[in-house]
This record gives structure tokens, sequence and C-alpha cells, in this order.
């Protein structure tokens, strides 16, 4: 119950500064183009509240901000069944896809890179292909190939 109030102090603070409301779901809500000044007087809420990364090191003027009801929200169940939308959604009407092409047009702002950031870590989804490869296992969709009777495998993603 705490979190809930909480979490509807943060969105009617954004609302109230002329932010437009995405709901996400009912655990998650975005909010587009917040002006850092913003953004930073919200003090004390930063354990559900969280700041696109910026690499430049605050440069812009406006960020994107996703406010969760529970940082628990987004644990590794829901993470995982999140990153395999990502996945399905990149590979449309394919059958397969290389991990390497995947992984280098990897979208770090989508909703799953924002959550991802959230979560702890202040670096890019794809920034290091043993833990983005580890998403795709637990995808479900990674599949090893032997190519030309040799030890190296190709790793394709398949729906």
């Amino acid at each position: 119950m705490r979190n809930l109030k909480r979490f509807e102090k943060v969105k009617s603070y954004f609302v109230e500064k002329g932010y437009d409301v995405i709901k996400i779901n009912d655990d998650i809500i975005f909010f587009n183009n917040v002006e850092w000044k913003d953004y930073y007087e919200l003090e004390g809420y930063r354990d559900i509240c969280c700041v696109d990364v910026d690499y430049n090191y605050m440069n812009r003027k406006e960020y994107d901000v996703i406010v969760v009801k529970d940082k628990k929200v987004y644990g590794n169940n829901n993470m995982d069944i999140l990153f395999k939308d990502v996945l399905k959604d990149y590979i449309g009407d394919e059958k397969k896809v290389l991990l390497e092409e995947f992984r280098r047009n990897f979208e770090n702002d989508s909703l799953f890179g924002l959550l991802y950031n959230f979560r702890g870590g202040r670096w890019s989804v794809n920034s290091y292909s043993d833990r983005f490869e580890n998403w795709c296992r637990r995808s479900g969709m990674l599949v090893k190939e032997i190519i030309n009777d040799s030890s190296y495998k190709r790793r394709w993603l398949v729906k």
C-alpha cells in the first residue's frame, strides 16, 4: 500500500508539471521529454523513479523517465518475458536472426533497456556480449549451430 501511494505521488508530480502519462501497464508508467530540473527536484523517490542514461553526462535538457510501483516489480521472471517479447518483435516474420545482428541493433532506449538500467546497472543492455547472450539464452530462443565440422558455433535466435 505504501508503494502505491508513493507511485501515485510521483505520477501526480509529473502530471502537475504538464507531462503526459504513458501507461505501460498497471505497474509501470513512462514520461517523455522531462526537463532535467523537474526530475532533479523530485527527491526521495529514486528507488521507484529512473531517468534514461545520458552517456555524455547531462548534456541534454530533456530525458525520458520511467516510474515503477516497486523496484521488485521487474524481477528476472518478468524481465525474461519482456526480453522475449522484444526479441520476437525484432525477428518479426524471419525464421531466424544472428545473435550479433540483434545485439548490434538492440535499442537500449526500449522499455526493456530502461528497466534493465533501472534495476541497478548503469550500462547498456548490449554493452557486454556475455550478459547479452545470457538474456538471449534465458529467452529459450538461442540456438547454436556447428559450422563446417569445426568447434566454432554460430549463434542464432530462432522464433
